[in-house]
């Protein structure tokens, strides 16, 4: 069953995991066999924390993945999120702006732990300028208007 335990833990995953601004930091809320999958980016199952390193690895120097909402289910949680992560200085368009976009994770657990994470979005929707600005603007409006801003 889950609790409020289980809630905490999948807020830090995604505020200091996720958002945590290197590889290993949301390895941390894993168990070490955690099974995940994005939808968009990884259509194959990641097994164990090395496989999930290196799949973030390129994007977590500047990643923000922000909790939004947490539901609560059965056997485990899912997350409503706004993720942003900055276009390198290199790129041909858009440089230093940040790409971002709305999705859910389902998060199940094992042990205190998530041992299974199901990102689903549809990629980008948008970029912005300042994704802290951005995100405040976000919690700022009512729930049913948060589709009015995802991209800038």
């Amino acid at each position: 069953m889950v609790g409020q335990a289980e809630v905490e833990i999948a807020r830090r995953l995604f505020e200091e995991g996720w958002s945590g601004g290197h590889v290993d930091a949301p390895l941390q809320f894993m168990t070490e066999d955690i099974v995940m999958r994005d939808i968009v980016g990884h259509p194959e199952a990641m097994r164990g924390h090395a496989a999930v390193r290196e799949f973030w690895q390129h994007a977590a120097p500047t990643l923000k993945v922000l909790p939004e909402d947490i539901y609560v289910a059965g056997t485990g949680v899912a997350v409503l999120w706004m993720a942003y992560v900055q276009v390198p200085q290199s790129a041909e368009e858009n440089a230093g702006r940040w790409l971002c976009g709305e999705g859910m994770s389902r998060l199940e657990f094992d042990g205190g732990k998530v041992c299974l994470e199901v990102d689903y979005w549809h990629g980008p929707q948008g970029v912005c300028d300042d994704w802290n600005e951005h995100w405040e603007a976000r919690r700022a409006r009512q729930w049913n208007e948060l589709g009015t801003i995802t991209g800038a």
